[in-house]
C-alpha cells in the first residue's frame, strides 16, 4: 500500500499479476503525473485504491460478518522491532507472505 509518489516505481518492481494499492498520501504528492497505465500495468499488473471516506455502518458490518462467516484471519502475520526492518522486508518479498507485517517504532 503506497501513495502516488511511489506508484510508478512500485509497479516496476511488481511481478506479473501483482497488485499495488494506492492508499496513502504521506509522500506529499496527491495525484499521478506522466502516468501511462497501458505501459505501467503491462504483464497484467493491477492498480487499486482504498478510500476510507465512504465507509458506512452497513458496509463495516458486512465486512465483520464476512470475516466471521468465512473465518478470515485478520491478525498480523508478524510483528517486528525497528531493528528488524530488513527482516520484515525480506519476509514481505517472499511468495509466502500474505497478511500485514508490522514494524514497531
Amino acid at each position: 500500500m503506497i501513495g502516488p509518489k511511489t506508484i510508478a516505481n512500485s509497479l516496476e518492481h511488481t511481478k506479473d499479476f501483482g497488485i499495488v494499492c494506492s492508499a496513502g498520501q504521506l509522500g506529499g504528492q496527491w495525484f499521478l503525473e506522466n502516468f501511462d497505465p497501458i505501459m505501467a500495468l503491462q504483464g497484467n499488473r493491477y492498480l487499486t485504491t482504498a478510500y476510507s471516506g465512504r465507509i458506512s455502518q452497513e458496509s463495516l458490518q458486512a465486512l465483520f460478518d464476512y470475516i466471521e462467516r468465512y473465518k478470515v484471519v485478520v491478525k498480523p502475520e508478524k510483528i517486528y522491532n525497528l531493528s528488524e526492518v530488513g527482516l520484515a522486508h525480506l519476509r514481505m518479498e517472499t511468495e509466502n507472505s500474505f497478511r500485514k507485517n508490522i514494524v514497531l517504532l
